[in-house]
């Protein structure tokens, strides 16, 4: 049997190019994530340039060429609104004091409704939808819709305080209660004005209890009863378990009403920014959004150092 040349094949490259799944799911993300890029970046990026450029000008209308942007004097309209003009400044003060009213009344009230709902009881779902109803009723078309009936409802609860026979003698006598405690006026000043406020307080609540539920019902029952065998009290559990587990919830919720605060349909601010664009003043309402918002931006920035040095990580 003579000796035959045996041929091999040839062999395949050792590095072939192969499309692993990290980097599917690494094009599939992208892919996912380009629609919300673009929405920002036409809707959110780009009118926020627009803006910031705007309140550095001169806005003109012209038919033919639109909104023409003269940046002879950048600065005037920022003068015009915190020096010359002193609505806006006055506006935003009471909505810096709406806000330092609203966010700690908001998040005790609907971290101790999320504790309330949290417990077993007859009607607990029906509970949790009803907390969460004035979102509902307070979100566009619905409000819309149910403005002339909640107008007619507001005028004819006045006239029924008006009378002397109804929410005006309750708060009063509430009021002669707490002085009579000897509490000190400027406290009794944040309780009446907190209890003058319920129905804004308790439709800003709404979401802030869901985090709060949420957030309780992913403490794991263990550590419960891990503490409880240990002779820990309620008191303890609330204070050393509780809290500190939806600590990082409570920055969350402040965060929110903070912000919730400061863009409510009834702030005079929003009301004055809408005011000047309808009144085609672009370059003065654009001064006060920018100061608006920066105003919110470096608020929130304080709040979050000072708070994230307290709030608990769960490793």
């Amino acid at each position: 049997m003579s000796d035959a040349t045996i041929t091999k094949p040839a062999k395949k490259p050792m590095f072939r190019k192969r499309r692993s799944i990290e980097v599917k799911q690494r094009r599939y993300g992208y892919m996912f994530c380009i629609p919300f890029i673009i929405g920002a970046i036409v809707f959110v990026i780009y009118p926020m340039i627009l803006s910031v450029l705007q309140s550095f000008s001169d806005v003109t209308f012209d038919p033919s060429h639109g909104l023409v942007m003269n940046f002879a004097t950048p600065i005037q309209n920022y003068k015009k609104i915190w020096w010359d003009e002193l609505t806006f400044r006055d506006a935003v003060i009471d909505s810096l004091k709406s806000m330092a009213l609203n966010v700690p009344v908001v998040v005790i009230f609907s971290f101790f409704m999320a504790s309330v709902l949290n417990t077993k009881f007859i009607g607990r779902g029906f509970a949790r939808s009803v907390m969460f109803m004035p979102v509902i009723i307070a979100s566009g078309i619905v409000s819309t819709l149910s403005n002339n009936s909640a107008a007619s409802l507001l005028d004819s609860a006045d006239r029924f305080s008006s009378t002397g026979d109804g929410g005006i003698q309750v708060t009063t006598a509430f009021e002669t209660l707490l002085e009579g405690m000897d509490i000190d006026p400027s406290l009794i000043n944040f309780i009446m004005s907190a209890v003058n406020n319920i129905s804004s307080i308790v439709t800003m609540s709404a979401v802030s209890i869901v985090i709060f539920i949420a957030g309780l019902q992913s403490i794991s029952p263990s550590i419960y009863e891990a503490s409880y065998i240990e002779g820990a009290t309620k008191w303890e559990v609330f204070w050393k378990i509780s809290l500190p587990m939806v600590s990082p919830l409570i920055l969350l919720s402040i965060v929110w009403t903070i912000v919730d605060s400061f863009n409510s349909s009834n702030s005079y601010v929003i009301y004055l920014i809408h005011n000047n664009i309808v009144g085609t003043e672009y370059d003065v309402a654009a001064a006060m959004a920018c100061s608006y918002s920066l105003i919110i931006v470096v608020l929130l920035l304080l709040v979050f150092a000072i708070l994230s040095k307290i709030v608990f990580y769960q490793d």
